[in-house]
């Protein structure tokens, strides 16, 4: 009986430490895909409670020199602070994994397992910001606008279909001037503009949801982005690239940060809102323009370049 009972003990050690083998060392880059979303969605979370409930850790905060005390690392610099921890974890597989094309090289293990140490860094990388002074902080939010600009051409590039079929679904009257400030015009009827509502939280909890989908989504599409299509694909090549991927979402952390502020580090922005602001209406407005260019281009760039074609040959 006791023997029975120590190989019972024996084989769940075994299967124990060969769990944590495959946890490490786990090579299925189809599955590391949705870890490092999950990683993406529990940090741009963080930067929201930064913004809207960092006032209960104000007495920790105190400690931090970089906080001056407690107050830089509150609203809308908290956000920035978080914002940069994720851009550089992001930044940093970019550099370690970009150029790798097969699934038997050391930074396709790298990319798809260890995610022990990857949680650990990206811990690390979001605590640091909170010691780096202010004048730092919004150095970075003036660079995050550019490279939320990035994010966004990505983006409308990658998914500008999808993006034409979700609007047609969920464009209404209620939803079709968010952006803009609450009392003005264009909003001065929505219930919305005194108080949080269930519709506010519905539609924030939504635009984050599909902030993190589509940056997911467009991480993976790096083949859309190449002048030049390969040959069909060989059984050990990544089936996307994975320098793409972490760009994408370095650039998605970004844009997330300027969409809690409002793309101004010195706004203000109400509990449970997102994207909103003059400069947010803005953005939103180019960013629709940018998307009409893009989508004309698509159209005509296929017929330019089979009529440039034909022409040499």
């Amino acid at each position: 009986m006791e023997t029975g009972e120590n190989n019972n003990g024996n084989e769940g050690c075994i299967i124990y430490k060969s769990w944590c083998s495959q946890f490490r060392n786990a090579s299925n880059p189809w599955m590391a895909r949705y870890v490092y979303g999950l990683i993406f969605l529990v940090a741009n979370l963080l930067a929201w409670a930064a913004r809207d409930y960092g006032r209960g850790a104000l007495t920790e905060m105190e400690r931090l020199k970089g906080c001056n005390g407690g107050k830089d690392c509150l609203g809308a610099e908290g956000v920035l602070r978080v914002s940069l921890g994720c851009f550089i974890f992001y930044i940093i597989l970019f550099l370690s994994t970009t150029g790798t094309s097969k699934l038997n090289q050391v930074r396709n293990t790298w990319h798809s397992g260890w995610w022990s140490v990857k949680i650990v860094l990206w811990a690390v990388m979001t605590v640091i910001p909170f010691f780096l002074p202010s004048g730092f902080i919004q150095i970075y939010g003036e660079v995050a606008h550019f490279g939320a600009g990035v994010f966004l051409l990505i983006q409308l590039i990658s998914i500008i279909s999808f993006i034409t079929w979700l609007n047609d679904c969920c464009a209404s009257e209620k939803y079709a001037a968010r952006c803009e400030p609450a009392g003005e015009n264009c909003i001065r009827k929505s219930d919305s503009a005194t108080k949080t509502d269930w519709l506010s939280i519905i539609s924030f909890v939504v635009a984050i949801l599909a902030i993190v989908i589509a940056t997911f989504s467009t991480g993976i599409d790096s083949k859309c982005f190449q002048f030049r299509k390969d040959d069909t694909p060989a059984e050990d090549d990544v089936p996307y690239g994975y320098g793409f991927f972490h760009f994408v979402f370095a650039t998605g952390a970004m844009y997330f940060a300027m969409l809690l502020v409002g793309w101004n580090s010195h706004h203000s922005m109400r509990k449970w809102t997102i994207d909103v602001g003059w400069t947010s209406t803005w953005v939103r407005i180019v960013n629709e323009w940018l998307a009409v260019c893009v989508y004309l281009w698509m159209l005509v760039a296929p017929m330019i370049w089979k009529s440039r074609h034909a022409a040499s040959t």
